[in-house]
């Protein structure tokens, strides 16, 4: 399975903003959604990718970012 783009599509309530390129992808939420569950729900959907994807997951209201890679 491939890694896609339209990650804004598919979680339109939580994503505000997706950005990046082929080696990484920046992830910007909703202040009110819980990164840890966000990226479990991302690693449940997404496994058994063809090659790694690399997101950058931070808060709007934040600059922290979590990293998280996808295989």
């Amino acid at each position: 399975m491939e890694f896609p783009h339209e990650l804004k599509e598919l979680y339109p309530d939580q994503i505000i903003e997706v950005r990046g390129n082929a080696d990484a992808l920046t992830v910007i939420l909703n202040k009110g959604v819980d990164i840890y569950q966000f990226k479990m729900k991302l690693i449940q959907n997404f496994s058994g990718l063809e090659e790694p994807q690399t997101l950058f997951i931070k808060h709007e209201d934040k600059q922290d970012f979590e990293k998280l890679v996808l295989e």
